[in-house]
């Protein structure tokens, strides 16, 4: 399936996009029927730019996960994922006209071959690039394994064994291993191009998971946030709901705890949310709490203390900076985070221009 870079001679070359992928899998061998049950794949460019993240887990059809003691997938885990079929036209869309890069890009390809042949797609061929390859010839070190090369150039792996942790390391190592080796790598066949549109139109429903999540200097919803893929599935009303309740219970004391991140990732994970709808519903949370501090026109200190330290807990310390006490009034029980997941709910309404739709971020009078 791979044709893979070779130096000099025939062939083309190619700038890119590059499709960077990783699997995690319920062992090493494809042809002993394992299965693939984690999948990502990053579109960047040569100088690591990333365009597009898909991640999720995937059911391996009966098939148990494995050594969950290595990647952490649980058969639970898996239980309401996608099959691999199911996501192979969002995966060939993404491997649309670019090389395929994976370190130790060998085992990606049995498995991306048997997994394709199961769907149905056989005898596909597409340029790939093996960043293990490439390690070798760049990089002087005692092992070309991903984290030692990571380590080597200054790059934090924080999700080891885990899909999408992988493909970031791998792409943000891409330009650096490119540069560094100077001499145009060629193509003995052209970017894989699927001919046309397999999509169905019908939503896939993703399971994506934030793994060792770390509360660092910037927090817990920032680790969790960011560990997830860029975006992903939107949350129906149901999820939401869930969500907002959640964390309206967990911000009942203005903070959030290890354990506590841990449970809202993994509902964000079970109903396939990125990074970028997890950040939409907590703008969501804070609007409706400043909608209910603002409910009476009066906003007093203990009230602009309460918002404060949402924000804070969210990681968006400066949210309510447009905000500031209107008058020294008797105190007032502060906005709870159940009050606020529950008028969370109604939906969208700016901050500033108190018009629904939007959120104060993407305010119009603001922008």
């Amino acid at each position: 399936m791979f044709t893979y870079a070779g130096l000099g001679g025939s062939g083309r070359e190619h700038a890119g996009p590059y499709a960077v992928i990783d699997f995690e899998t319920t062992g090493l061998s494809p042809d002993r029927g394992d299965r693939v049950i984690e999948i990502a794949v990053s579109r960047v460019d040569a100088s690591g730019r990333v365009g597009d993240e898909f991640a999720t887990l995937v059911n391996p059809e009966g098939r148990d996960t494995g050594p969950v003691f290595i990647h952490g997938i649980s058969n639970r885990d898996v239980a309401k994922a996608p099959t691999f079929a199911e996501i192979v036209p969002e995966l060939l869309a993404r491997l649309d006209g670019a090389v395929v890069v994976a370190h130790n890009a060998p085992f990606e390809e049995r498995f991306l071959t048997a997994e394709l042949a199961r769907a149905g797609h056989l005898g596909l061929r597409m340029p790939a690039l093996c960043t293990l390859w490439l390690g070798r010839k760049t990089f002087q070190t005692p092992n070309h394994k991903l984290g030692t090369i990571a380590r080597e150039a200054g790059l934090p792996l924080v999700d080891k064994h885990a899909a999408l942790g992988d493909v970031r390391a791998v792409s943000q190592l891409l330009p650096l291993m490119l540069h560094r080796h100077g001499s145009p790598l060629r193509f003995a066949c052209p970017a894989y191009s699927h001919g046309g549109n397999l999509r169905s139109g019908v939503p896939l429903q993703l399971v994506t998971r934030a793994v060792e999540l770390r509360k660092g200097t910037d927090g817990w919803m920032h680790s969790l946030m960011s560990r997830l893929p860029m975006s992903a599935n939107d949350a129906d009303d149901s999820a939401a709901e869930v969500y907002l309740e959640a964390l309206g219970e967990v911000l009942a004391d203005g903070k959030i705890v290890g354990d506590e991140a841990k449970s809202l990732a993994r509902l964000a994970g079970d109903a396939g949310m990125g990074g970028e709808q997890v950040r939409a519903l907590n703008e969501r949370f804070l609007e409706a709490m400043r909608e209910a501090a603002l409910a009476d026109e009066v906003l007093t200190p203990v009230e602009l203390r309460g918002l404060n330290a949402a924000a804070r807990a969210l990681s968006v310390p400066d949210y309510f900076d447009d905000l500031s006490p209107t008058a020294v009034a008797p105190q007032r029980p502060r906005v709870s985070g159940s009050s606020a997941a529950a008028a969370a709910k109604g939906g969208r309404r700016c901050g500033h221009c108190r018009v629904p739709g939007h959120y104060r971020s993407t305010c119009p009078e603001l922008v």
